[in-house]
C-alpha cells in the first residue's frame, strides 16, 4: 500500500506565516484550527464502525510516490510525535501496513472506541512495524492506545511491562515503548525536528467533521425530545374487557377469582385446577388469561407447547417437575399454555416418549389436585379433537372453556372498543359494518384488525399517505382526517379475499 496524497492539512497553525502550493507557486495562509474547542458529544454507536467501512479513493503520481519514499525514510517514532501534536480529542491516529488491512482490524475493535466519535482519521504506513497501532486523544487529552491486533502488545512504563490484551487499551504517556513481537516503538511528545510541512507525506488523513457534527445533532435531538414525554399509563386487561365470552368468565369467577378471594366460602368445595380453553385463533383465550391474573393478582408463567415439546426432548418429565415446584412455590400462580395439543396430543401406541408427558402432566396435576394449592393450569388448543383422551378422562383437566364466536352484539360492542378514541365519522354506520363482521364470523382479533385496516384505507383516500412519503403532511391534515364507512367497505372486501373457504366435502356435484 503507498502512502498518497488525499488532502493537505495543517492541523494547527505552526510556525510559518505562508504555505507554498508547489503545483501552481501560489502562498496562501495556512488553515487554521480552534484546538481549544474540545467538546463531549452523545455517541451513535454505530457512527465509528461505518465511518471505518468507507472507501476511500488514492491518486498517484511520480510527485506522490517521491514523496513517499523519503516519509518512510523518517523515523515511526517521529512521525507519531509529530501526529501527537495535532491530535486532539475525536482524532484517530493508527500506524500499519496497509490501510486495507488495518480498516479491517478497527472494525473489529470499533466497539472500544464507542466513548467519542471519530470526526478525522490519520493513516501513517510503515512497512516494518509488525502490528497496528491506534490512538485517540480524550476529553483530558491523555493520549489512549487501542489494541486492534489479534495477539496481545506490552506497554512498558517506568521499567514495569504491561500487557494489554487483543481488543484492549491503556493509556501511554512520554517515555513509555510500545511493543509487538519485536518491533518496538518510543511514545514521545514531540519529533526532534519540526515535521509540519511534511505530514501531507507521511499521513493519509480523512476528514469526516461534518457528518461527525450531523450524527451529534440528530443524538442530540432525539435525547431532548425524550426529557419529557407524556406516556399514557399502560392499561391492564380486566374482564370487563373481554367481550362475548360471558359464559367463560363466569367460570373463571366462580372457581378461581371468588376462591381466592374468599377461602373460606369455599374451603368444604373441590374446585378445578385444571382448564381447557377450546376455540378457534383470535377467540382470546390468551386475552382472558391475563384479565384473570389481573382481576386475581396472581403470579404467571406463559408457555407454548411447541417450544416446550422442542426444548425439553429427553428431559421432559424433570422439566415438568420444575415448572411444577416453581407454580407450588409461588402460588397463588397460573400456569398458562398455548398450542397445549402439541404436548398433550393423542399419541400412538409406540410413542414412548409422548406417553411419559402426559403421565408426567397428569402426576402434577394430581399432586396440585390432592394438596390443593392455589395453582391454576390453563391449556389452551385450536385443536380440541388431538388431544390424548388420558388428559380429559382423568378430570385433571375437569373443566373445558369453550371460547365461541362472538353473537351480533358482541361484535358491536368490540368494534365500540376497538374504534373508542380513533378518529371515526359521526355518521359510521356501526351496525351495518357490525353485522358484516358477524356474517363473516369474524373473531375478536379479526374486528381490531379490520378498524386498523379501514384506519390506513382511510390514510390512502385522503391522501394522508401520499403527504407522508413527500413529507408535506401537517396537524390541519391529521386534526380533519375521519374514518367513513368506504374505509370499512374496503377493509371488509380485502379480508374477505384473504379469508380462506370453508373446505367441502369430496365427491361429485358438490
Amino acid at each position: 500500500m503507498r502512502i498518497t496524497q488525499i488532502q493537505t492539512f495543517n492541523p494547527q497553525r505552526s510556525k510559518q506565516t505562508v504555505y507554498t502550493n508547489p503545483a501552481s507557486g501560489t502562498k496562501n495562509s495556512p488553515p487554521v484550527l480552534n484546538s481549544k474547542m474540545n467538546s463531549s458529544p452523545l455517541c451513535d454507536m454505530n457512527y465509528n464502525r461505518i465511518l471505518l467501512n468507507k472507501k476511500h479513493p488514492v491518486f498517484t503520481g511520480a510527485i506522490e510516490k517521491a514523496t513517499n519514499i523519503l516519509a518512510k525514510q523518517l523515523p515511526l517514532e517521529e512521525r507519531l510525535a509529530d501526529a501527537f501534536t495535532f491530535m486532539k480529542y475525536g482524532d484517530l491516529v493508527v500506524v500499519g501496513k496497509t490501510l486495507k488491512e488495518t480498516q479491517k482490524s478497527l472494525i473489529e475493535s470499533a466497539d472500544k472506541m464507542k466513548k467519542s466519535l471519530i470526526k478525522r482519521a490519520f493513516f501513517i504506513e510503515d512497512d516494518n512495524f509488525k502490528g497496528i497501532l491506534a490512538f485517540r486523544k480524550d476529553t483530558l487529552g491523555d493520549t489512549e492506545i487501542i489494541n486492534a491486533n489479534k495477539k496481545p502488545i506490552f506497554i512498558t512504563t517506568d521499567g514495569h511491562e504491561y500487557e494489554i490484551p487483543a481488543q484492549g487499551s491503556n493509556y501511554v504517556i512520554p517515555g513509555d515503548t510500545v511493543r509487538i513481537d519485536d518491533s518496538i516503538v518510543t511514545i514521545k511528545n514531540k519529533p526532534k525536528v519540526d515535521l509540519s510541512m511534511h505530514r501531507f507525506a507521511y499521513a493519509k488523513a480523512f476528514n469526516y467533521e461534518k457528518e461527525a457534527e450531523e450524527v451529534i445533532k440528530n443524538q442530540n435531538r432525539r435525547v431532548l425530545t425524550t426529557l419529557y414525554s407524556e406516556k399514557k399509563p399502560v392499561k391492564k386487561t380486566m374482564f370487563k374487557d373481554v367481550i362475548g365470552q360471558d359464559e367463560v368468565i363466569k367460570e373463571l369467577k366462580e372457581n378461581i377469582l371468588y376462591p381466592l378471594r374468599m377461602p373460606r366460602a369455599y374451603e368444604n368445595l373441590d374446585l378445578h385446577h385444571g382448564y381447557i380453553l377450546k376455540g378457534a385463533p383470535g377467540l382470546g383465550k390468551t386475552h382472558t388469561a391475563q384479565a384473570l391474573i389481573n382481576e386475581a393478582g396472581m403470579n404467571y408463567k406463559f408457555l407454548n407447547g411447541l417450544e416446550l415439546e422442542q426444548k425439553y426432548v429427553g428431559e421432559s418429565e424433570a422439566a415438568w417437575r420444575d415448572l411444577f415446584d416453581e407454580a407450588i412455590d409461588n402460588q397463588p400462580y397460573l400456569l398458562f399454555i398455548d398450542e397445549f395439543d402439541a404436548v398433550g396430543r393423542a399419541r400412538g401406541g409406540h410413542d414412548e416418549y409422548g406417553d411419559k408427558v402426559v403421565d408426567q402432566i397428569l402426576t402434577c396435576m394430581t399432586d396440585v389436585d390432592a394438596n390443593r394449592y392455589d395453582v391454576f393450569v390453563m391449556a389452551a388448543t385450536n385443536f380440541f379433537d388431538r388431544l390424548d383422551n388420558a388428559l380429559i378422562r382423568s378430570g385433571r383437566f375437569g373443566k373445558i372453556l369453550d371460547f365461541k364466536h362472538p353473537d351480533l352484539n358482541a361484535t358491536r360492542k368490540l368494534l365500540d372498543n376497538y374504534t373508542n378514541g380513533k378518529p371515526v365519522s359521526e355518521t359510521l354506520s356501526k351496525d351495518e359494518i357490525a353485522r358484516k363482521m358477524f356474517d363473516l364470523k369474524c373473531t375478536g382479533a379479526d374486528v381490531r384488525r379490520l378498524v386498523t385496516d379501514a384506519y390506513l384505507k382511510g390514510y390512502e383516500r385522503a391522501g394522508i399517505t401520499a403527504k407522508l412519503e413527500s413529507n408535506t403532511l401537517t396537524d390541519a391534515d391529521l386534526d380533519k382526517f375521519r374514518i367513513l364507512d368506504t374505509d370499512f367497505e374496503n377493509a371488509i372486501e380485502k379480508f374477505k379475499e384473504g379469508k380462506k373457504p370453508d373446505r367441502k366435502a369430496v365427491g361429485f356435484n358438490k
